[in-house]
C-alpha cells in the first residue's frame, strides 16, 4: 500500500498549528482567543470544501472537572464536622457522598449532572464539507477538537509522581466518605454510645496536606494545546485540501474542529444531537484524532469514557491493517480508567462507527509529556507522528470509498 499524503503536506499541518497559536495562543471554550480561532479555521477549511459551517452552541465549560476543587473543599469540610462529631457527622456524609456522586457522573461517565448550576458559555463546532462526484451513499467525518485545556498543575511538575498523588488523593476522598458515612450511622443509630476513633481522625487530619494541594490541580493557566489538540484539527484541514482533487464517487467527506472537548466533550455531544437524522440516514463513519506527539506512542483506541463506551471493532482492525500495509506498527488499547475520553464516543454512543487515534504516552513515566501542560507546543510534536496518521486515515477514506 502507498500512500500519496508527503511528508511536506504534514509539515504544512505543523506550520498551521504553529500559526494559529502564534496568532491567538491557548484557546480556552468561550474566550475571545477559542473564537478566533474557530474563525480561522473555516476559512482554512473554505479554501477546499465546497461548504463550511460554525454552529453555536452553549455549555457549562466549567462543570466538568469542578469534582476536583469540590474534593478538596469537602474534604476540609467534612474533617472539620467529624472533629466536632455529634449530628455533625451527618452533614459530612452529606458532603462528602455528594461529592462521589459528582465526580461519577461527571467524570466516570461523562453526564452533565452539576452542569445546570453553572454559567452557560458560548462554543463553535466548525465543519466543512466534500462532496462526491456521484449520488452520496455514504459518509465520513474526520474529527480533531481545537480547544485547548487548563494546565494540570500535577501534570506539569513532578510528572513521575502523577498517578501516585491521584491515587492518594482518591484513596483518601473514599476514606473520609467511608468513615463520613459509618459515623453518622452509628451516631443516629447508637447516640448514646457514639465515639469517634482518634487515629482515623489523625490520618485523616494528615491528609488535608495532600487534600488542600489537589484544590490547585487544575490552574487557571491555559495550555497552548498544541498536541492535545490543535494538530488534530490542522491534519483535518490538509487532509480536506488534499481530497479537494482526489474526487470519491459515493463518500461525502465532512471536516470536523469540535469545540469544548476539554469541558467533557460538550461540542462533539451537541454536533451529534444536531444531525442525528443526518448522521443515521446513511454508512456513517468517525475517525477521530486526539494528543498527537510521538509516533512510538500512536495508538488505536478500542474503548472511550474511561473504557465504558467501546469503539467498532471492525473500523479497529481495519485501520490495523492499512497502518502495518504503510510499514507502521501501531497497537490498540482501551481507553485506562481515569483517561477520560476523545469526541469518538459522542458518535460510538450514537451507534455511529468510530475509530480514535491518540499518541501520548499515557503511562507519563517518562516525566515530560506535554499533555496538559504549559510546555504543550508544536515542537513536542513529531512530524513522523502526524505524517502517519494522515497517511492512515487518508488509505481508510479510501478504502471506505470502494464499492462494496
Amino acid at each position: 500500500m502507498k500512500s500519496n499524503i508527503t511528508k511536506e503536506q504534514a509539515q504544512s499541518a505543523l506550520n498551521l498549528t504553529a500559526e494559529i497559536i502564534d496568532e491567538f495562543g491557548p484557546r480556552l471554550t468561550g474566550t475571545p482567543a477559542c473564537k478566533k480561532a474557530g474563525e480561522r479555521l473555516k476559512a482554512e477549511l473554505g479554501k477546499s470544501c465546497t461548504k463550511t459551517t460554525s454552529e453555536a452552541f452553549q455549555c457549562s465549560r466549567d462543570a466538568f472537572l469542578y469534582f476536583i476543587r469540590y474534593f478538596s473543599i469537602s474534604y476540609l469540610g467534612a474533617f472539620i464536622c467529624l472533629i466536632t462529631s455529634g449530628a455533625w457527622t451527618i452533614l459530612a456524609a452529606v458532603l462528602t457522598f455528594f461529592g462521589c456522586i459528582m465526580a461519577v457522573c461527571e467524570f466516570v461517565f461523562y453526564k452533565e449532572f452539576i452542569d445546570p448550576l453553572f454559567k452557560k458559555t458560548d462554543g463553535y463546532n466548525i465543519s466543512g464539507t466534500i462532496e462526491p462526484t456521484a449520488e452520496v451513499q455514504k459518509s465520513i467525518i474526520i474529527s480533531g477538537h481545537y480547544d485547548s485545556p487548563h494546565v494540570f498543575r500535577f501534570l506539569n511538575k513532578n510528572q513521575k509522581l502523577y498517578k501516585l498523588r491521584v491515587i492518594i488523593t482518591t484513596g483518601l476522598y473514599f476514606l473520609i466518605t467511608a468513615t463520613s458515612l459509618w459515623t453518622s450511622y452509628q451516631w443516629i443509630t447508637q447516640p448514646s454510645s457514639f465515639e469517634m476513633n482518634k487515629e482515623l481522625i489523625y490520618i485523616l487530619g494528615f491528609g488535608l496536606i495532600f487534600m488542600l494541594q489537589y484544590f490547585f490541580f487544575v490552574s487557571w493557566e491555559v495550555s497552548p494545546g498544541a498536541g492535545d489538540n490543535l494538530i488534530s484539527s490542522a491534519i483535518a484541514i490538509k487532509l480536506a485540501d488534499h481530497f479537494s482533487t482526489q474526487n470519491l464517487t459515493h463518500t461525502l467527506l465532512v471536516f470536523l474542529c469540535p469545540d469544548a472537548e476539554e469541558s467533557g466533550l460538550r461540542g462533539a455531544r451537541e454536533y451529534v444531537k444536531l444531525h442525528r437524522e443526518t448522521l443515521k440516514s446513511i454508512p456513517t463513519y468517525n475517525i477521530n484524532m486526539d494528543s498527537i506527539y510521538r509516533l512510538q506512542d500512536l495508538c488505536f483506541l478500542k474503548s472511550e469514557i474511561n473504557g465504558t463506551v467501546p469503539l467498532d471493532e471492525k473500523l479497529e482492525q481495519k485501520c490495523m491493517g492499512i497502518a502495518e500495509s504503510l510499514g507502521y506498527n501501531i497497537p490498540s488499547m482501551n481507553m485506562p480508567f481515569g483517561g477520560g475520553s476523545t469526541d469518538a464516543a459522542e458518535f460510538a454512543k450514537a451507534g455511529i462507527p468510530a475509530l480514535s487515534i491518540i499518541g501520548l504516552d499515557t503511562t507519563f513515566t517518562s516525566g515530560d509529556v506535554p499533555y496538559h501542560t504549559n510546555f504543550d507546543t508544536v515542537d513536542k510534536i513529531e512530524p513522523e507522528a502526524v505524517l502517519a496518521c494522515m497517511q492512515i486515515t487518508e488509505q481508510l477514506i479510501i478504502e471506505i470509498d470502494k464499492p462494496s
